[in-house]
């Protein structure tokens, strides 16, 4: 097979990459915006006895709004095969990161007396655990992927 047909081959948001299209701006908005629903919906009944609570919710909430955003954005970049898609998407990947590891420390960070947000820091850690190993992996498919050096190189090149 020559450089060209290999080319025609991987070139196209097909396969895994698609998935991550389809993940970035479908389904990864949609469950981030549920499950921030569910927390608050779960919450509001102990926002007066923990004040803290509250914040800790409208802190996370904004941040995964903000992610939310950036997700649909990353995927639609990706999606059209847009100029700086590839690192649009790691850096979004990266604020997804970043954010679990935040997320760890929030509860802590808003007030939270101790026991509780010890509590809630661990019920979400395997949760938080997870969303790390997707963005790390999802990082790992777009810097080693042949799909997406073919697919983005080409633009790049024009």
């Amino acid at each position: 097979m020559t450089v060209n047909q290999e080319n025609v081959r991987y070139r196209g948001v097909k396969g895994w990459l698609l998935i991550l299209c389809l993940s970035l701006t479908i389904f990864d908005p949609l469950a981030m915006l549920l499950s921030l629903f569910s927390i608050t919906d779960a919450a509001k009944p102990l926002f007066d006895q923990y004040p803290g609570l509250l914040r800790l919710v409208v802190v996370s909430g904004v941040c995964r709004l903000a992610i939310a955003v950036s997700s649909i954005y990353a995927g639609l970049a990706l999606w059209r095969v847009t100029p700086g898609a590839v690192g649009i998407a790691r850096k979004y990947l990266m604020a997804v990161f970043l954010y679990t590891v935040f997320a760890f420390f929030l509860p802590a960070v808003v007030g939270l007396p101790e026991d509780l947000a010890q509590e809630i820091a661990g019920s979400s850690f395997v949760a938080g655990t997870l969303t790390i190993s997707y963005a790390v992996i999802w990082f790992l498919y777009l810097s080693h992927s042949r799909r997406v050096k073919v697919t983005y190189q080409t633009i790049t090149q024009q």
